[in-house]
């Protein structure tokens, strides 16, 4: 995630409710992508598709529908959003029913509507209470709702190129929440919209707010019935205090009643109104989709990478030398298959007549025995045997791949950015103890500073958490379970970092008791931090996280192996979810179908070994056999080995059972060395994993191992413990 982007976000967030500091943070992501007007499509139809949250404020599982437009998938467009919340008695599918998507096509394939998004939020039986406390369908759709789906869809978040709506009591709570919170939205429709007088507190009622909500000037309003509604009167009333207000506004009253054959014959009108503003620059805008700030903008390449086999100790290459390569002179070190071969012949590269080629069935295995010779490989023929070495100790993925050797435009490139998935995962991360102490002493910029140059580079960064955060930390607001808290100060080493995903897996996080771990749950959705493996419910802590990212949909699960009882998530109390093989084996199977990647990750028992024991080995590849792709350790205190697993399912697994600590105090030569895996995906598939090497200084600064600490390391490892 784009460290700028924090950088605004931190400064913007003193004073916000947790509500706007989650929106900022979204409309930031939107706003810093590089803005150019959209590329005609061809595709006659857009589609539609259903999906799933947990919302924790109502505890129930929900479900939304999404209209996407034609060439969505082919596109890297961000495009307006329209939220329409259907009648009482129906759910998320009732637009449908209307006729919305076939509307929508016709309108987009003949220009006369711009290509849009919609959002249809089912509000189950939250949005059919007269509730408006902390548990209220407004909580759910603005707290829970919109970030779940602008976070997993290419939707401009800004306040222009938003608007909301309903039919009946979805058009109360969009008059509702519009006229609560105008600065979201741009405009908000009322289709028989149902207002009533002491129907909420005049705080919450449209009717009131009508007269005396700061702000609502600068929405378009829309309101219309059927002749023979009988919600007209209390219409009526809306119209009569909007002109007492001075609200410009459209009131339509024409032939029907309070039904779908009258709503389905204005649906055009409708969508007409919401998207009046949105022709021209506003509409469709083309982004770079990599949120990588090296990446933005760049162009699709056919690229060749230089690799080692995963065990090597080699980790980098210089440019210079490449370029010799690309121009003809020998390398000892090099070994490239005869598929390569010919492909850069192709592209007018002639490598040294000295350079070793091999029958491409031979690749791997040479390099497996040849630790220090490396290969080039097309970008799409990697797999996670081959490790990609960095240029001038920086990705190449990360550098102006414009004056790279290997880089050539093609018609049929095999390297797209936009298409790609950055997931970084870092191991425990615990700031309690001495790593508190070194946090007060010097400040959390100091803590973060030498790893935030690489954590930046990821899409999604990951670290499993494992102390909740009390604001009196060290002292407890009830008798604690365990042993450690963290400072609610001490937050902002997240935030500063991009944090984007938190496992909550780990065995302390109700050290300090319930209300900590659920206080700290709500510092994480309050700056929109997804969390993974932990919840206020068992049912919350078992829900998996679904990232939908660049075309790739990834489905991580997490759970705790070991306990102790009260860490555990129970119906009544929050926690970490079991790794429960009934649970397990009924999730697991059908998330590896319905999802391009499975990935499980395990807070497991805390061995003081490099190695995993029998049992560890065993549980780590049934939930591989289950269906993940990867899986890896997050409990692990010191770094743990890998394994590539030949699954039941004939496919291989990437197992790292332990990646040892980011943040905490442990001061032992294991203890302060760690990894982090950054794992790339690409077109649904994990194509390579990079490895992060580090060392934890003064019991709470992690920092990149130099070169010398680094071979050692791999070393150790690879070869001594691993035996690769």
């Amino acid at each position: 995630m784009r460290i700028a982007c924090f950088c605004l976000f931190n400064k913007l967030i003193s004073g916000q409710t947790p509500l706007m500091v989650a929106l900022l943070l979204a409309t930031c992501l939107t706003g810093m992508q590089g803005l150019s007007l959209a590329q005609t499509c061809d595709e006659p139809q857009g589609y539609v598709e259903r999906r799933g949250y947990y919302s924790s404020i109502a505890a129930t599982d929900m479900t939304y529908s999404m209209y996407l437009p034609p060439c969505y998938d082919q596109s890297n467009q961000v495009y307006p959003v329209i939220y329409l919340m259907h009648g009482s008695n129906s759910d998320d599918r009732h637009w449908l029913e209307l006729g919305l998507a076939e509307t929508l096509d016709e309108q987009i394939a003949t220009g006369a509507l711009p290509p849009m998004i919609v959002a249809l939020p089912f509000g189950n039986w939250i949005a059919n209470e007269n509730r408006f406390d902390a548990v209220s369908w407004e909580n759910v759709f603005l707290l829970e709702f919109l970030p779940e789906v602008e976070a997993a869809y290419r939707i401009d978040a800004r306040q222009a190129t938003r608007a909301i709506g309903g039919i009946s009591r979805g058009g109360f709570w969009a008059f509702s929440i519009a006229f609560r919170h105008p600065d979201l939205f741009s405009a908000i429709g009322g289709h028989s919209a149902f207002f009533a007088r002491r129907h909420a507190p005049p705080e919450h009622n449209p009717l009131d707010l009508a007269l005396n909500a700061e702000g609502i000037e600068s929405l378009r309003v829309w309101l219309d019935r059927g002749v023979d509604d009988f919600a007209g009167p209390n219409l009526d009333l809306m119209h009569e205090r909007l002109n007492q207000r001075g609200i410009e506004h459209t009131y339509q009253v024409q032939p029907g009643e309070h039904n779908n054959q009258y709503w389905a014959q204005h649906v055009l009108e409708y969508l007409q109104f919401y998207a009046a503003n949105w022709h021209g620059d506003s509409a469709a805008i083309t982004v770079s989709a990599t949120p990588v700030p090296s990446t933005a903008g760049q162009e699709a390449y056919y690229l060749f990478l230089p690799a080692v086999s995963f065990p090597s100790l080699r980790t980098t290459i210089g440019s210079e030398r490449l370029r010799a390569v690309a121009a003809g002179q020998p390398d000892a070190n090099l070994i490239v298959d005869e598929a390569t071969y010919a492909a850069l012949q192709q592209f007018g590269v002639t490598l040294s007549s000295e350079t070793q080629v091999v029958a491409s069935d031979r690749l791997f295995n040479t390099l497996w025995r040849d630790r220090s010779a490396y290969t080039l490989l097309p970008f799409d023929s990697l797999t996670p045997r081959y490790r990609v070495l960095h240029l001038d100790n920086m990705h190449p993925l990360d550098s102006d791949l414009s004056g790279y050797p290997f880089a050539f435009s093609s018609d049929q490139p095999n390297f797209y950015p936009d298409r790609l998935t950055r997931i970084l995962f870092s191991g425990v991360t615990a700031l309690a103890r001495d790593t508190l102490a070194a946090l007060d002493a010097n400040g959390t910029a100091w803590a973060g500073e030498a790893i935030l140059p690489y954590v930046s580079q990821a899409d999604f960064f990951h670290t499993s958490n494992e102390v909740s955060f009390t604001a009196n930390c060290p002292q407890p607001d009830e008798p604690p379970l365990g042993a450690f808290c963290a400072k609610e100060a001490h937050f902002e080493l997240l935030t500063s970092l991009g944090l984007d995903i938190v496992e909550l897996s780990g065995n302390h996080n109700n050290d300090y008791g319930f209300d900590a771990y659920l206080h700290t749950l709500d510092l994480f959705r309050a700056n929109g931090i997804q969390t993974v493996g932990g919840g206020a419910t068992i049912a919350e802590a078992q829900q998996p996280l679904i990232l939908s990212h660049n075309g790739n949909t990834i489905a991580l699960v997490s759970c705790n192996w070991i306990g102790p009882y009260y860490a555990l998530a129970t119906e009544d109390n929050p926690g970490a979810a079991s790794c429960d093989w009934n649970w397990l084996r009924a999730a697991l199977p059908q998330l590896a179908i319905d999802n391009d990647l499975l990935i499980v990750t395990v807070q497991y028992q805390e061995f003081e070994e490099y190695t995993p024991s029998a049992q560890q080995q065993s549980d780590f590849r049934g939930l591989a056999d289950l269906g993940a792709d990867v899986v890896i350790g997050t409990q692990a205190h010191k770094p743990q080995t890998f394994e590539f697993y030949a699954t039941g399912r004939d496919s291989e697994a990437f197992i790292h059972y332990g990646l040892g600590n980011l943040f905490f105090d442990q001061p032992y030569w294991g203890n302060v060395r760690f990894f982090m895996d950054q794992l790339f995906i690409y077109e649904g598939r994990l194509l390579t994993v990079d490895l992060f090497t580090g060392i934890i200084e003064d019991a709470g600064r992690p920092r990149p191992m130099d070169a010398y600490e680094q071979e050692n390391f791999l070393a150790f490892m690879f070869v001594t413990q691993n035996g690769f």
